[in-house]
């Protein structure tokens, strides 16, 4: 069984998210007033680093935002991945760690460790926490600005390229390895077979004992417990695979890294082209179920959103 974290009550400068009604410019702390908020942080909301710029660039926004994640007891969900994508953003750390110590947000955990839980749990689906360190008790501090700077992110980010590249050379080279029906185009009936395929071969380099175990007792891997695996397949299948498509450029394969978490996310604000995507595999199957994923049009279709009050009133105004 997993567990969930108790409860947290944060403080958040007043005087500053009062400021962002009026101000213009870009967000910095001020005053030494707060307000105590409590959330559980057990419901996450996932953004696109293009979020972020927007929300820096016009800080009017975050107002809006901060109401909507302490109403709904949403918290900002950070990942690794994200971070190695913001660190390229060299003038905008500062005021990437004004953000995130301000808004209710948490590092979470690594996709490997997610994966790793989501064997653990098998058969059942995965229950654990995605929380692993609240950002908000940095307050006050750059330690965010300096994460951003070190040396090992540095590196992580360069190697993050790095896959994105082997990424395109490996769909370059396996796509003869299912190759589509007589009819010459694939179909969305092979896209689950397609994230079975695989989730096998996933788990065979990463944790080869828990297929021999399978293979011993003759069972039959249930794949869709390992959401983290699922989605990045069935996103590559429908991308690549279905529509056919190219890639134009290595952020595409970017766009992969982030995939893991989204399953356990209640939200995901992302960018116009993965949203459709995500929802397309969402309307089909449940790899995405009880999450919601929206595109970056949520801020301008949102702005009012300071009345609604419940989830059902936002999603349907």
């Amino acid at each position: 069984m997993g567990s969930n974290p108790t409860p947290c009550t944060i403080m958040h400068p007043k005087k500053q998210i009062d400021k962002l009604s009026n101000d213009q410019e870009n967000p910095r702390l001020i005053g030494t007033e707060f307000m105590s908020q409590t959330y559980s942080f057990s419901r996450f909301i996932y953004l696109d680093t293009w979020v972020f710029s927007k929300l820096i660039n016009e800080p009017k926004r975050i107002r809006s935002l901060f109401d909507f994640l302490t109403r709904h007891d949403l918290c900002i969900a950070v990942s690794r991945a994200l971070l190695l994508e913001l660190s390229d953003a060299l003038h905008q750390h500062a005021d990437l760690n004004t953000l995130l110590t301000m808004l209710p947000s948490t590092l979470i955990k690594a996709s490997e460790t997610i994966l790793d839980e989501e064997v653990k749990s098998y058969p059942n689906r995965r229950t654990d926490t995605l929380l692993l360190w609240p950002l908000n008790v940095e307050l006050g501090k750059q330690t965010i600005t300096k994460w951003l700077s070190l040396d090992e992110l540095k590196k992580g980010r360069r190697q993050q390229q790095l896959d994105a590249k082997k990424m395109k050379q490996r769909l370059d080279s396996v796509k003869s390895n299912f190759p589509p029906p007589k009819s010459g185009n694939y179909t969305r009936e092979q896209a689950k077979e397609f994230a079975w395929r695989i989730t096998v071969q996933w788990l065979a380099s990463t944790h080869p004992k828990f297929l021999q175990e399978l293979d011993k007792d003759a069972l039959v891997l249930k794949a869709d417990i390992f959401l983290s695996v699922q989605l990045y397949a069935y996103y590559v299948y429908y991308k690549y695979y279905l529509d056919n498509r190219e890639p134009k450029k290595l952020s595409d394969f970017g766009d992969l890294f982030h995939l893991p978490y989204l399953p356990y996310c209640t939200l995901a604000i992302l960018e116009r082209d993965m949203s459709n995507i995500l929802n397309k595999i969402k309307s089909h199957y449940k790899v995405l179920d009880g999450v919601e994923v929206k595109n970056v049009d949520f801020f301008e279709d949102r702005k009012q959103d300071v009345r609604a009050h419940t989830m059902e009133e936002f999603w349907h105004p």
